[in-house]
């Protein structure tokens, strides 16, 4: 696999002494962050429909 990155990063990483190793852990970590934030915006989007699904029922509730 062969991948470009930009010249700030490079001077960065001519520092590390086993930069496939520390590159692999960069991209394992983002994936990590990425995964948490889709599980947030899940959680978000479920709480907003189970106050929507509380309010719907306060609602027909009413016409009694």
């Amino acid at each position: 696999m062969n991948i470009t990155l930009p010249q700030p990063v490079i001077k960065k990483l001519a520092k590390v002494s086993n930069k496939s190793e520390f590159i692999a852990l960069a991209v394992v970590e983002r994936f990590k962050a990425l995964e948490r934030d889709d599980f947030r915006r899940r959680l978000i989007e479920g709480y907003k429909e189970a106050a929507r699904d509380r309010d719907d029922e306060k609602d027909a509730g009413a016409d009694w």
